[in-house]
């Protein structure tokens, strides 16, 4: 920055702001991570795959066996859908739930995210 002294304070300003993102970042990682964990209790939840702030969560039909649903039977749809009704908005890739919220989400909102998932997938994968 050549001696330029608004530049130097404009660039540690910079610095200080990636740090302080990067920070965010993680503590939304592991607060998804932690919230995550609930949906193990659910029979329909085949597996969970997580990379940083993105979240995957597959849909079975039983975990035990991981009989996949049909694509017909439009369970990632119909979950996305209870989703809405709780005023989460995500969408599923096949019959994969993507869970992936912007860096400015608090611990609570994550909360409400987990608890508006864990009861679509009950509510909607459990009816005869």
């Amino acid at each position: 920055y050549t001696g330029n002294q608004l530049g130097s304070a404009a660039s540690l300003a910079s610095i200080g702001l990636l740090k302080t993102a990067a920070s965010r970042r993680k503590k939304l990682a592991a607060n998804l991570h932690t919230e995550a964990k609930r949906l193990w209790s659910l029979s329909q939840v085949g597996d969970i795959r997580q990379a940083g702030c993105v979240l995957a969560v597959e849909l079975v039909r039983d975990w035990r066996t991981r009989e996949p649903f049909k694509l017909a039977e439009q369970a990632g749809i119909r979950v996305c859908d209870g989703l809405a009704k709780r005023g989460v908005l995500t969408r599923p890739v096949g019959n994969v739930i993507v869970i992936m919220p912007p860096f400015c989400t608090t611990q609570q909102q994550v909360k409400k995210i987990f608890s508006a998932l864990h009861d679509s997938i009950e509510e909607t994968l459990n009816k005869p």
